[in-house]
C-alpha cells in the first residue's frame, strides 16, 4: 500500500467535530432544594466528560488503526524463528568430500559425522524449504541445482558414503551456493523473500579452504539481494590434534627409461602429530611377486626419503604400488602409485625403392637404440597391407613414385601420424608424383613443390650449410636442442658443420619453412632446407637434400654420413625422429586425481573398428569400454572419471596396444593443519564456526540477520474489527436513554 494512506490519520479529528455538534445542554429543572441540584449537576458533568473523552479516544484509535492496517506494515523480529518457525527457507549444504574427510575416530569417519549432522539439521528445516546439496569435488555439482524435495535432499546426503580424491576446496562450493541464492527468490513462488542459509561441513583441513578467493566470495555474497541477509555456518567436524603417517610422493624420473637399466623409485614419507619410531613401506611391482619392504623412523613434521631399486625389467609398461605396512586413521594417503615404461626401440617404417639406400639410415638409429627402422619397399607395403598406425612415424626415402601411397599416408597423418619425406636425386624422382599443383593426392601432404636442383659446388667448393641464427633457433621446436648445444660450445658438429653441395629448390609458403640454407640466391628468403606442414592431427617434414650413400662420392649431395670429426651421422636422424614422434624424456604417466587425463590412441586405418578396455580401481559398467570414433586420435578421461587414486591401463581388446597411467592425491591432502578462523570468518562473518562438540540449535536463533519479516496486516485487521465492535457497544451504552415511559427524566447534563 502507498504511504499516502497514512494521511488518513488526520481523520482522527472527526470525532471531535461530531461531539461538539452533538453536545447536549443540561436541562434546567425547577427544584426546591436548588443546592442539591447544583451539586448533582457538577457530578453528572464530570461523568459525562470522562465518558466523552474515553469514547473520543477510542474512535480516534479506531481511525488511526484502520489507516495503519491499509499500509500493510511488517515487523522484523530480533530472536530468530520463534514466531515464524514454519516459514520455508533456502538452504545450501556444502560437503567437503576430500580424502582427509576419511580420517576415522573410533568407528566413524569425518564424512560420516558430517552426514549425521547434516541429516539432523535437515530434520529441523521447515517444510517446503528449498534445499541444494553440493559436493565441490563432483564435476556434476559445478553449476548446482535445487533438490525437488527434502526427501531428495536426504537421499543425496545419504549417498555421500566415501571421500573422493577431490582437488576442489569447499570455497568452490560456496561460490556456487551464492549463485544459487542470488536467483532463488525469482524462482520461488513465495510472495516474500526466503531466508537464506549456507552450511559447510568440513574437517577444516588446510586444503579445504582457498583464502585467495576471499575477495571474490565477498563480491558474490554482496550480489545477493537483501534483506534478509544470508546466514552462514561452518560445521567443523575435524579433530584438534590428528595423528597421521602419509606417503606424500613417489617419483620415477624419467618415466620412460632405457632397456636393461635399473629403475629407482624415490618415496617421501611424513608423520603428523606424533613421532613414529617404527614404520615400514612396501613396494609391489605389477601386482605380482614378493613386495620389497623398507623400515624407517619418523619424526613428526619432518619428511623422510627412501628409495627402491627395480631390476630385470622387460620392455613395456610397469606399475608400482607403494603402501604403509601398518594402516592408520587416514587410509587415503597410506598408498601411492607410479607408472613407468621401459623403452623398447620405437619402430619407424622406412619405405624406399632400394633397401640398400636405407642402410646408413637404419644403422644410425640402431646406434642410439631409441628407434628401430623397419625397411620396406612400396610393393611390400601394398602386398602385405602394412598398417601405418603401428609405427611412430613413416619415412619416404628416395621413393620415385609414391602416388599409390599418398592417400593412405594422408589418412594416417590426418589421424595423428608423422611423415618424413626425403626425396632422391633427379633420376629417383618422378616429378609429376611430387607436384602438388597437378597431383591432388600429393597436394594433401606436400608442403611445397620440387622445381629444380641447385648445385653450389662451382661457386662454393666447400659447400653451404644451415642458417642457424638465434631467431631461427627460437622459432621452431625442431631446432630447440641447438640452443643448448651452442651454449656448451664443444659440440663437434657445430664446430665442424656439415656441408651441402646440392639440394632441391622448393616453391612453398614462407610459413612452411623451418630452416634455410646459408647460400645467396635470387630469392628472398634463402632456399628452404627443411619444410613442415600440419595435416589434421599429424605433421609432415620435407627435406630438400637427399640421403647420399657415402660410397657414391662422385654424385654426393652432402657429407652428412661422414663420421670423421662429427657425430652428425647419428644425431641428425635421431633429431628428426624425436621431433616427429616426441621425446621419450618428456613422457608423463603420472596424473593427479580430478585432472583431465589425455591418452594417445593407436593410429589405425580409417574405418577400422577399435575396441578399447579401461582397467583400474572404480572402473565398471560402460566406463570400462570406452567408445571412440574412427577419426579420434586421443582419449580423454574427464574429472568425474578420475576421482579415484590407483593404477590404470587402457588397452585394445586383443591386447596388442596399451597405455598406462597412475592417479594420486596431491600432497596437500595429507596436511591436516586447520585453516585459521580468520580466513573463514572473513567471508562467513563472526561466530559462524560451529565446533564438532557443539550441537546446531536451528530454532534457537542462528543469527539475528536470519530473521524473517512478519506481516502484521491480518493481526491489525482483527484489531480493527474488535475495536469497531467495542466502540459501538460503548457508544450505545453511553447514549442510551436513562428514563422510560412513566418515569420522570433524571436531572443533570446530557
Amino acid at each position: 500500500m502507498h504511504a499516502i494512506l497514512l494521511a488518513g490519520a488526520a481523520l482522527v479529528g472527526l470525532p471531535v467535530l461530531l461531539h461538539l455538534i452533538m453536545k447536549q445542554e443540561p436541562k434546567r429543572l425547577p427544584f426546591p432544594a436548588f443546592r442539591f441540584l447544583k451539586q448533582k449537576q457538577k457530578t453528572n458533568q464530570r461523568k459525562m466528560r470522562l465518558r466523552h473523552f474515553l469514547l473520543l479516544a477510542l474512535r480516534m484509535l479506531l481511525i488511526a488503526l484502520f489507516c495503519l492496517t491499509l499500509y500493510q506494515p511488517t515487523l522484523m523480529l530480533s530472536g530468530g524463528f520463534h514466531l515464524a518457525a514454519e516459514q520455508p527457507v533456502a538452504a545450501v549444504f556444502v560437503f567437503d568430500t576430500s580424502p582427509s574427510m576419511g580420517y576415522r575416530v573410533g568407528e566413524s569417519s569425518r564424512l560420516e559425522e558430517a552426514r549425521k549432522r547434516a541429516l539432523s539439521l535437515l530434520d529441523d528445516l521447515p517444510a517446503q524449504s528449498r534445499i541444494a546439496i553440493l559436493d565441490p569435488g563432483n564435476p556434476q555439482d559445478a553449476a548446482g541445482s535445487w533438490e525437488l524435495s527434502l526427501t531428495d535432499a536426504r537421499n543425496k546426503i545419504e549417498r555421500l558414503k566415501e571421500p573422493q580424491g577431490s582437488t576442489q576446496p569447499v570455497t568452490t562450493g560456496v561460490a556456487t551456493a551464492y549463485r544459487l541464492l542470488k536467483t532463488v527468490d525469482a524462482e520461488s513462488e513465495t510472495p516474500t523473500p526466503l531466508p537464506r542459509l549456507i552450511v559447510v561441513f568440513s574437517d577444516r583441513a588446510a586444503a579445504c579452504w582457498d583464502a585467495s578467493r576471499t575477495e571474490e566470495l565477498t563480491s558474490l555474497r554482496e550480489a545477493i539481494p537483501h534483506p534478509p541477509e544470508t546466514a552462514h555456518l561452518f560445521v567443523d567436524v575435524g579433530i584438534d590434534q590428528p595423528t597421521n603417517v602419509a606417503i606424500t610422493s613417489a617419483t620415477i624420473s624419467p618415466q620412460m627409461v632405457p632397456a636393461h637399466q635399473p629403475v629407482t623409485v624415490a618415496v617421501t614419507v611424513q608423520a603428523t602429530g606424533a613421532d613414529v619410531p617404527e614404520a615400514a613401506v612396501r613396494c609391489r611391482l605389477d601386482q605380482s611377486g614378493t613386495p620389497l619392504s623398507k623400515p624407517l623412523q619418523l619424526t613428526a613434521g619432518t619428511p623422510q626419503a627412501i628409495t627402491f631399486t627395480l631390476t630385470d625389467l622387460k620392455p613395456g609398461f610397469h606399475q608400482v604400488e607403494l603402501s604403509l605396512e601398518t594402516p592408520d586413521a587416514l587410509r587415503a594417503d597410506d598408498n601411492r602409485y607410479a607408472t613407468f615404461r621401459v623403452r623398447e626401440a620405437r619402430q619407424i617404417l622406412t619405405i624406399t625403392d632400394q633397401p640398400d639406400d636405407a642402410i646408413y639410415w637404419r644403422l644410425a638409429h640402431d646406434k642410439l637404440g631409441e628407434f628401430s627402422a623397419i625397411v620396406k619397399t612400396p610393393a611390400e607395403v601394398e602386398t602385405q597391407r602394412i598398417d601405418f598406425g603401428q609405427y611412430e612415424a613413416v619415412v619416404l626415402l628416395s621413393v620415385a613414385d609414391p602416388t599409390n601411397l599418398w592417400r593412405r599416408l594422408t589418412d594416417y597423418v590426418s589421424r595423428g601420424g608423422k611423415l618424413l619425406i626425403i626425396p632422391g636425386g633427379p633420376e629417383q624422382v618422378t616429378r609429376s608424383a611430387y607436384d602438388p599443383t597437378t597431383n591432388p593426392a600429393a597436394a594433401a601432404l606436400l608442403p611445397g613443390k620440387l622445381t629444380a636442383i641447385v648445385d653450389v659446388s662451382a661457386e662454393r667448393p666447400a659447400g653451404t650449410e644451415w642458417q642457424l641464427s638465434d631467431a631461427a633457433l627460437r622459432r621452431h621446436a625442431l631446432l630447440a636442442p641447438f640452443r643448448e648445444w651452442k651454449l656448451r660450445g664443444n659440440v663437434d658438429f657445430l664446430q665442424n658443420p656439415r656441408r651441402i653441395w646440392k639440394y632441391w629448390r622448393v616453391e612453398a609458403d614462407p610459413q612452411a619453412v623451418v630452416i634455410t640454407y646459408d647460400w645467396p640466391t635470387d630469392r628472398d628468403p634463402h632456399d628452404p632446407a627443411i619444410l613442415e606442414r600440419i595435416v589434421g592431427q599429424g605433421k609432415v617434414l620435407l627435406l630438400t637434400t637427399r640421403m647420399d650413400s657415402p660410397w657414391d662420392a662422385d654424385r654426393r649431395w652432402h657429407n652428412y654420413w661422414e663420421t670423421a670429426g662429427s657425430s652428425w651421422t647419428v644425431v641428425f636422424p635421431n633429431l628428426l625422429m624425436r621431433y616427429l614422434a616426441g621425446d621419450s624424456a618428456d613422457a608423463n604417466f603420472q596424473w593427479t586425481v580430478g585432472q583431465t587425463v589425455t591418452l594417445p590412441l593407436p593410429k589405425g586405418s580409417a574405418g577400422e573398428p577399435r575396441k578399447l578396455i579401461l582397467e583400474g580401481p572404480g572402473v565398471s559398467g560402460s566406463d570400462a569400454f570406452p567408445e571412440v570414433s574412427e577419426d579420434q586420435t586421443e582419449y580423454r578421461l574427464l574429472p568425474d572419471r578420475t576421482r579415484t587414486a590407483g593404477n590404470f591401463v587402457l588397452r585394445t581388446e586383443a591386447n596388442d596396444w596399451r597405455e598406462a597411467f597412475s592417479l594420486n592425491l596431491t600432497a596437500e591432502e595429507s596436511d591436516l593443519t586447520k585453516v585459521s578462523e580468520a580466513a573463514i570468518t572473513a567471508v562467513f562473518g563472526p561466530n559462524s564456526i560451529i565446533p564438532a562438540a557443539k550441537e546446531i540449535d536451528f530454532r534457537g536463533g542462528l543469527d539475528p540477520k536470519f530473521n524473517q519479516p512478519i506481516d502484521l496486516f491480518p493481526w491489525l485487521l482483527i484489531a480493527v474489527l474488535v475495536l469497531f465492535a467495542l466502540e459501538g457497544l460503548i457508544a450505545n451504552r453511553f447514549y442510551r436513554p436513562n428514563h422510560s415511559p412513566g418515569n420522570p427524566p433524571t436531572t443533570g447534563a446530557g
